[in-house]
């Protein structure tokens, strides 16, 4: 093993030291950049965020350049625990909901729900970057050239949601979404070996107890909201009939 001089171990501790002094954001930035690299950031005391800036150059699976996005990035002061706010800059995709991009330019990356259940366990900046922001762009470039997505679209607003329990959760209907929510928000605790909310009539533990957990770092007031309004669709198709 080759011996380290003098100047080149006090250029490894002067590096450790100041990557010491910064904030754990800042120390994932310098990862993200080394992918990144046209991306810059700062921090902004006004409204207490980290603010990326910069070019997300997007290739195809075989290294082909498509196009240059202009983003900024938003991320909370509670980083790692938290949902960065997106927006384009530079207008490339057109500004209409079916396009999930609001007139602003802010992006919908994916169903609040999965944004914020990862939220929970903590974003990992160069992850978040490439498998949400960067996917997206390149989605969106796919679909102005083939007039589709690449892959399965959630539909807006309520359909949406009731689409993520379908989808994510396995609930194949509106009254097992329902059953689960109500147990979840209720005072009563869900047993492992009880028989599923869900009405499939096997224990918890070998149905949703996995869902159970997941929906329930949601907090009980999204799923409240999420309980009422999917029952006010119920009832209101029940009068109609």
């Amino acid at each position: 093993m080759l011996p380290i001089s003098p100047r080149l171990r006090l250029q490894v501790n002067l590096i450790m030291i100041l990557n010491k002094n910064k904030s754990l954001f800042e120390r994932d930035f310098i990862v993200a950049k080394d992918r990144f690299p046209k991306l810059d950031y700062g921090w902004n005391a006004e409204i207490k965020m980290w603010v990326i800036t910069g070019e997300l150059d997007i290739c195809d699976v075989e290294g082909i350049y498509w196009n240059t996005f202009q983003i900024t990035m938003l991320v909370p002061r509670g980083y790692p625990y938290c949902v960065p706010i997106v927006a384009e800059r530079s207008t490339i995709i057109p500004r209409e909901i079916d396009w999930h991009i609001s007139p602003e330019g802010v992006c919908c990356l994916d169903v609040s729900h999965n944004l914020k259940a990862m939220s929970k366990l903590g974003i990992n900046l160069t992850s978040f970057i490439s498998e949400k922001v960067y996917s997206y762009f390149a989605n969106q470039l796919y679909k102005l050239e083939k007039n589709k997505y690449a892959g399965t679209e959630y539909a807006h607003h309520l359909d949406g949601v009731i689409q993520y329990y379908a989808e994510t959760h396995y609930l194949q209907n509106k009254e097992a979404i329902i059953s689960l929510l109500q147990q979840i928000t209720s005072k009563g605790k869900i047993g492992r070996n009880a028989p599923c909310p869900c009405g499939s009539g096997k224990k918890t533990k070998n149905c949703h107890q996995s869902s159970i957990d997941t929906l329930k770092t949601l907090g009980k007031d999204k799923l409240l909201s999420d309980l009422k309004n999917i029952s006010e669709i119920v009832q209101l198709k029940s009068q109609a009939v």
